[in-house]
């Protein structure tokens, strides 16, 4: 039985010569992949058209619910959240290639639905399409992604210099291992502190904005198994420019 579904895609994988394999995080079932049939070639009896499913598209579609390791056919699709800046910045392209892998490899522990974090997404692409101070967006979702996945940061003490990015939590003391020093801590609790707006208000070099992300990443491969950095990591270099 079909029915309809709100998705954001995470990624497409061609099937064939003509056809994709686009892989979707639903509101309503969680994560869920669908067969694009003939959707590369000239025509389409189906209407579908690659360009609705780019990274971290957000969509409206009439499909069947499948179980997580079959494929589903979607009948109907229309673009819910018509991105404006996005498709035309590579700052913001570099920022979604890269959140579209991550989220790839998070949501896979995700069983079922999570109508919560699904609005989450939303309303953080929605942001990041309509603004431009976004330098620290991609570190700021990761962690808030760790709130849904039940692996917050903890802050045992707002004063506490360090953060122990193994054991996660802040400590007075530096830490044996990998660890996050004082200045870039501060850092570090105000994005745990803050929302998308007060992106804007922290002053990081290019320098810093890589570090945090790199941060970030060990904190996920810490906390998360089979964890692996995104090869889009790389494009990132460009994006973490002074804004």
């Amino acid at each position: 039985m079909s029915v309809i579904q709100n998705v954001i895609v995470l990624g497409t994988l061609k099937y064939g010569d003509s056809s994709l394999i686009a892989h979707c995080y639903s509101a309503e079932y969680g994560l869920q992949s669908y067969m694009l049939k003939g959707v590369l070639g000239k025509r389409t009896k189906t209407g579908l058209q690659k360009s609705m499913f780019q990274p971290l598209s957000i969509l409206e579609i009439v499909a069947t619910k499948v179980a997580s390791d079959r494929l589903g056919y979607i009948k109907e699709v229309q673009v819910e959240s018509h991105y404006q800046t996005i498709p035309f910045d590579m700052r913001k392209k570099g920022m979604v290639f890269f959140l579209s892998e991550t989220l790839h490899q998070v949501l896979r522990e995700e069983e079922g639905a999570h109508p919560e974090l699904f609005a989450y997404l939303k309303k953080a692409l929605i942001w990041l399409d309509q603004n431009d101070a976004i330098g620290l967006f991609t570190v700021k979702i990761m962690l808030d992604l760790t709130h849904f996945l039940g692996l917050s940061p903890r802050i045992n003490n707002p004063d506490d210099p360090y953060f122990d990015l193994e054991n996660g939590y802040s400590t007075p003391l530096i830490p044996y291992g990998k660890h996050i020093g004082e200045a870039l801590n501060i850092h570090w609790k105000t994005l745990l502190g803050t929302d998308f707006d007060g992106i804007a208000k922290i002053y990081t070099s290019q320098a810093e904005k890589s570090i945090l992300l790199d941060h970030a990443l060990d904190y996920y491969s810490f906390h998360l198994q089979q964890f692996k950095t995104p090869k889009s990591r790389v494009i990132l270099n460009e994006v973490f420019k002074p804004v």
